[in-house]
């Protein structure tokens, strides 16, 4: 059950990324409010977060060339002042969110 919400979790993130592209505000804020509870879920339930569960899936590499996809994704979209709080917050998550 728990592995079903985490599946769920990351098609809701990368349905949120591409509907972002759409501008389709509300509906990706949906998507992203619909993955912090699922997330908030798995707190509760002593479960491993949707993230902890996507970086034990792959190599450190292999999430740094992710996150900068995602960065290029963001500055194409949205330019440097989009660019800029996305930045903010991967150098935020790198320093603060990882339990390792």
């Amino acid at each position: 059950m728990m592995d079903t919400l985490r599946k769920i979790g990351v098609v809701l993130l990368g349905a949120a990324l591409l509907i972002t592209w759409l501008e389709w505000t509300w509906v990706a804020l949906g998507a992203l409010l619909a993955v912090g509870v699922i997330d908030i879920v798995l707190v509760v339930k002593k479960e491993k977060t949707i993230s902890q569960w996507i970086h034990k899936l792959f190599p450190k590499a292999i999430d740094a060339v992710i996150m900068v996809g995602i960065a290029a994704y963001t500055w194409a979209i949205w330019g440097a002042a989009g660019f800029l709080p996305i930045v903010m917050g991967i150098v935020i998550g790198h320093l603060f969110w990882h339990d390792d």
